[in-house]
């Protein structure tokens, strides 16, 4: 042994070997070691009331019959609350009606098949008004998660029960943004066709989250808009329930550390394709048609992105 060899008496090779016996099970286990959600946290009250936050139960069931699933290209998640009426109506009206976009016309129909799932949490009053039954009455895409409380500290866990709820149907990508985001949808659509269907994970993948209470450091992609084909839903499904017991809010970086957790922890490896696929206004020259998502986008501006974007798709707009 080299240690031996160089002279060192036994018991500190002992302690030397034990030590990395140590580190080595802690880095195996370490889902152990991190901060878990407080007994007294919104989160924990949310999940006690009948919410579960692990996706690991009913697999087997959500995955039975594939072949008599819906079947869409691109499955969409848009965490919202029940008063956002204007948002969600622009973006029914635009970037959401396919037949609208000239560059989808002669694609075919099953790239241009698109399920939309608008996620609510319960709430005392909200969706008890009249125009808010009146919507669900009249769409078929929006979801009210029994059991988790509407806020914003709870955003990860609509978007838990989206991927979980999401292989109740078969489809290509998980898409999560947001309802003040405009999508591009021709040039997001036409992207993926040539895009892996499988161990893909992509959008502005230039954040890195952790490095302190005990986590590591991960890079993730923003929440204005990521990208997961199928198969990395199903194996987040399979990750242990300790995984999803993190202290951490942010829903996007929650995200990026279900996909660290699959490379860290399995033999799945996820390939993590950073792009710049989100844009921030000021918007000074109008939509920059060469980004699938565009943040900051309220409803009344959403007719004219979609009018801009829908006649120069493949044009990108540059300042004068």
């Amino acid at each position: 042994m080299f240690l031996l060899r160089n002279g060192l008496p036994p018991w500190i090779v002992k302690f030397v070997l034990l030590l990395v016996s140590i580190t080595s099970l802690l880095f195996i286990l370490d889902l152990d070691k991190l901060p878990k959600i407080s007994e007294y946290s919104q989160e924990y009250l949310a999940i006690q009331s009948g919410y579960s936050s692990g996706l690991s139960n009913d697999l087997k069931h959500l995955l039975e019959s594939d072949e008599k699933k819906e079947k869409y290209f691109l499955l969409i998640a848009i965490p919202t609350m029940p008063s956002h009426f204007t948002q969600r109506a622009a973006i029914r009206a635009t970037w959401r009606n396919v037949s609208r976009w000239s560059a989808l016309r002669q694609e075919e129909e099953h790239f241009k098949r698109i399920k939309v799932m608008f996620l609510f949490g319960r709430t005392q009053f909200g969706e008890t008004s009249e125009e808010f039954q009146e919507e669900l009455r009249n769409n078929d895409d929006m979801y009210i998660i029994d059991g988790l409380q509407e806020g914003r500290l709870v955003l990860k866990y609509k978007v838990l029960w989206a991927l979980k709820q999401s292989l109740s149907f078969d489809y290509d990508y998980f898409i999560k943004t947001d309802d003040d985001i405009f999508v591009n949808l021709p040039l997001m659509t036409m992207s993926l066709m040539t895009s892996p269907r499988q161990r893909f994970y992509t959008g502005s993948c230039m954040h890195v989250y952790g490095g302190f209470g005990g986590y590591p450091h991960w890079r993730y992609c923003s929440g204005g808009g990521y990208v997961l084909s199928r198969d990395v839903v199903i194996e987040i499904h399979k990750l242990p329930e300790q995984v999803h017991q993190v202290k951490f809010r942010p829903e996007d970086a929650y995200t990026g550390w279900l996909v660290n957790r699959l490379n860290t922890l399995t033999e799945y490896k996820v390939k993590v394709f950073t792009q710049g696929l989100l844009k921030v206004g000021p918007y000074k020259c109008g939509p920059f048609t060469h980004h699938w998502f565009y943040h900051h986008v309220r409803s009344g501006k959403m007719e004219t992105f979609f009018q801009n974007i829908d006649r120069n798709v493949y044009m990108e707009c540059t300042d004068s």
